[in-house]
């Protein structure tokens, strides 16, 4: 056994070449978050060469009481831009620019995009921003949504001129390209599968979206949010679910290799006094469902409110990417529950604002990297993995810090 992880981790050592991260080889699972500074972006490969895109970062916003850090490499670049070469540059030979999944974890702008004035658009009359900017280059073979916005409704979802367009991008590509559009189903382990060859030791189990939340008992899934009738009839604007609770939940499997994604899930809503729902807490019935990782990916950002104690007990994550875009993020109440949970847990962010370096001054030197993307490679079968960070002030994609090889739980 020590022989074959000692081959495994000279493998995983070996794919980084020239200062530079070897292309994916079947039978390793590369996992990428791509650092645009404008909220959330994941790229998976799948060790058959299956790729799947979670969320496609693009907020528009300039000024705010919580400022955004600046935009990588630079304001002259898109968003969408930076994705698709991005993608282009790291996925596989065989890909031929389609991306076969497309999941939008929930309806924000730093994960869907947004458009103002400047932003151009398509010939056909969709504004090219976020995902719509991708999916105007690259081919999508499926795109999946958190479900119907309009039944499981939101105070907070993103402005709905910014839905309207991204609804024409999806007629636009469903009539173009053939894409198949669905909701995502909590409760399966069968609606995003490798699909170039069959991969035994490999899964993503759906586990919540729109609030319904997997119980771990075969499909069934439940939802403790009540009907938007009874909602109304409360007058209350904070008993209904913020978009964020709404993200779709995923573990995704490989062998002993596991990683946790959920999106904006919270368990308390941060800049509110009224938590007198418990519904709001989605993290809880989520905590009931899921085991060990080794990786997650930090929930809303690594902000307040977020990645309770309870599910970060159950996930013990080695392993912590937070997609950081705001001077609020991380912040340090929730990086001391990941720690408490995990003490020797390395965590990774795409950004660290100034302004927030004294306010995280106790946890500044434990964290692993400040800024960068990151690319985690795992070894083929799942036993180990290598973690990378990756210059994003261009697009030549330099190695700037290495960690591993990590062998998998």
């Amino acid at each position: 056994m020590k022989r074959i992880c000692l081959i495994l981790g000279i493998a995983l050592l070996a794919s980084c070449t020239s200062g530079k991260v070897s292309p994916w080889k079947e039978g390793y699972l590369d996992i990428h978050a791509i650092n645009t500074g404008r909220g959330e972006c994941m790229y998976y490969v799948f060790p058959d060469g299956t790729t799947m895109l979670v969320d496609a970062a693009g907020s528009t916003l300039k000024k705010h009481k919580y400022m955004p850090t600046a935009p990588r490499p630079d304001s002259t670049v898109s968003n969408g831009e930076v994705i698709i070469r991005y993608i282009r540059h790291f996925q596989p030979k065989t890909a031929g620019d389609i991306v076969d999944y497309v999941l939008i974890s929930h309806f924000h702008a730093d994960h869907m995009g947004d458009y103002d004035k400047h932003t151009p658009t398509h010939p056909d009359g969709f504004r090219l921003s976020g995902v719509c900017e991708v999916g105007s280059e690259l081919f999508f073979g499926h795109i999946i949504t958190r479900g119907d916005y309009e039944k499981v409704w939101s105070p907070n979802i993103t402005r709905k001129e910014n839905i309207q367009n991204f609804m024409e991008f999806v007629s636009w590509s469903e009539n173009e390209n053939g894409t198949d559009c669905s909701w995502f189903t909590p409760g399966v382990d069968n609606q995003i599968v490798p699909l170039k060859k069959e991969c035994p030791d490999f899964r993503v189990m759906n586990i919540a979206a729109s609030g319904y939340v997997w119980t771990g008992e075969g499909n069934e899934v439940k939802t403790e949010i009540p009907p938007r009738a009874f909602l109304d009839s409360l007058g209350n604007k904070n008993a209904y679910p913020p978009e964020n609770i709404l993200s779709s939940v995923f573990v995704l499997s490989y062998g002993k290799f596991d990683i946790f994604s959920g999106g904006d899930i919270q368990y308390k809503q941060p800049r509110t006094t009224d938590y007198n729902y418990d519904y709001l807490n989605i993290e809880h019935p989520v905590s009931r469902v899921v085991g060990e990782v080794d990786v997650m990916k930090a929930s809303h950002h690594c902000t307040s409110g977020t990645n309770s104690q309870e599910l970060l007990d159950v996930l013990k994550p080695n392993v912590v990417i937070a997609n950081t875009w705001r001077d609020v993020q991380p912040n340090p109440e929730t990086l001391g529950r990941i720690y408490k949970a995990s003490p020797e847990a390395k965590v990774f962010l795409t950004n660290l604002a100034p302004k927030n370096e004294p306010v995280i001054a106790d946890y500044i030197d434990k964290i692993a990297s400040k800024g960068g993307h990151v690319m985690i490679r795992v070894a083929p079968g799942g036993d180990s993995y290598m973690v990378y960070t990756l210059d994003d002030g261009g697009f030549d994609y330099k190695i700037t810090g290495k960690w591993g090889p990590f062998k998998s739980k």
